[in-house]
């Protein structure tokens, strides 16, 4: 497919610890099982890797400290060949023991590149208070914005803000996946009616989901599971499987700085 139609997915939580990296990974490894095409990007800095969540910290493979190099016209292709696979997704990690961010020229210049290769991209952020340019700049390049949520007071309360960080910015091309974690909690027509989103998937307490993770095997994507079904939903609800604009591209390349002022990459 050509590299114009791939699509790049953010995926962004509502507040900490509701298991917005494992809907990012299952909408990766969703959209593998589907079209063949998809990597997962982790761009929490802040966190300890995602590939510690996914149980494969000790497979060999390029983090984003090795792509300090990685600028201007990067070879996607061959990026994808580096990378450690959870599965059969590419993953592209923080490392654990380097808690930095990759420069915002490398992470669009690596990002750009994926989306080249005729990837679809989908990008694990942080909160918005820790967004750096570069993710600002995928966030307007994005295809499709998900917002995890927990179905909790607070939760809808972290929702609403995230949604007003975005309005204006991605109008139209954001939507929740709510997390209930609890029995109870508010309905997904208070969410949707309080936030101004639609909710497009909604996912239960998984029980063996933090034992798996614990034992280092990462979230259980196999089918039938909780979170296959989920990713199911998501490939449904985004058209990620499907031919897209070529919004993603060029918005990475160009980049952002301030308050969404467009800028060179380069």
């Amino acid at each position: 497919m050509a590299a114009s139609s791939t699509p790049l997915v953010a995926v962004v939580g509502a507040s900490g610890g509701i298991g917005t990296s494992c809907v990012a990974a299952a909408l990766a490894h969703g959209l593998r099982r589907a079209t063949g095409r998809g990597v997962l990007v982790d761009l929490d800095a802040g966190g300890s890797g995602i590939d510690v969540l996914l149980g494969i910290e000790d497979e060999p493979g390029a983090r984003w400290p090795a792509l300090a190099d990685a600028r201007g016209d990067v070879d996607g292709r061959g990026l994808l060949a580096s990378l450690p696979r959870w599965g059969s997704v590419p993953v592209l990690s923080g490392l654990r023991n380097v808690p930095s961010a990759p420069d915002d020229d490398v992470v669009l210049d690596v990002c750009a590149a994926l989306l080249r290769a005729g990837e679809a991209v989908v990008a694990d952020l942080p909160r918005p208070g820790a967004w750096t340019p570069a993710v600002r700049a995928l966030v307007t390049g994005a295809e499709d914005i998900l917002v995890v949520a927990a179905a909790t007071l607070p939760g809808a309360a972290g929702a609403v803000a995230v949604a007003r960080t975005l309005a204006g910015v991605a109008e139209g091309r954001v939507r929740l996946v709510v997390h209930r974690t609890q029995p109870g909690g508010p309905p997904a027509d208070d969410l949707e009616t309080l936030t101004g989103l639609e909710v497009v998937a909604q996912v239960g307490r998984d029980r063996g989901l933090a034992a798996a993770i614990e034992r280092g095997e990462g979230p259980r994507v196999g089918r039938g599971t909780r979170l296959a079904r989920l990713a199911e939903e998501l490939v449904a609800a985004t058209g990620a499987d499907r031919a897209t604009g070529p919004r993603g591209v060029g918005a990475v390349q160009s980049g952002v700085v301030g308050d969404g002022v467009l800028r060179s990459a380069r």
